[in-house]
């Protein structure tokens, strides 16, 4: 294997696993403030705390590939070699990701289930309500997500190690 495969494969295994890790802290805030598992197992048809985890934490580690497929480029190199940068990108990551996935997404899902009210903050669609507090507490999960999700990749990739280096000098081995 190539130095630049297996960089290649390196970064892409480290954007898996942060979207893991990040997932699970967001799936706690999920979890313990708002109960949402079981709206979650909705997008498979199921309704069970266990199957809303599987799947929140299977789209978790996709939006992580995702991180990489987005962010793994040259125009982006310069914030992908420091701690700060990581995370910086993981919260635009997981802001733009909660408002396609919990405005618009989740609710097209839940609505062909056959849901007349979503239990989650939205897009503006007329009929639906939501209160103020799901819209703080999920607010709070994708932050939290884009900030471990940024940090996790940090570390995995050795981004957070080189914090403090100028471009032109080597990091501490």
């Amino acid at each position: 294997m190539t130095t630049t495969s297996a960089v290649a494969e390196r970064t892409w295994a480290a954007g898996g696993l942060a979207g893991l890790a990040a997932g699970v802290g967001m799936g706690l805030v999920l979890h313990l403030a708002l109960d949402l598992m079981p709206v979650i197992a909705t997008l498979i048809g199921g309704d069970t705390t266990l199957a809303g985890w599987v799947v929140h934490l299977f789209n978790s580690t996709l939006f992580g590939l995702l991180f990489v497929g987005v962010f793994a480029r040259p125009f982006f190199e310069e914030l992908l070699v420091d701690l700060g940068g990581c995370v910086s990108l993981g919260v635009v990551h997981s802001a733009a990701l909660g408002l396609l996935t919990g405005g618009l997404l989740l609710p097209v899902a839940l609505a062909l289930e056959g849901a007349t009210s979503l239990p989650v903050p939205t897009l503006p669609f007329p009929g639906v309500d939501v209160g103020l507090e799901f819209a703080v507490v999920i607010a709070l999960a994708h932050l939290l997500y884009g900030v471990l999700l940024g940090g996790t990749y940090a570390v995995l990739t050795g981004a957070a190690s080189t914090a403090g280096v100028a471009p032109d000098e080597e990091a501490p081995v």
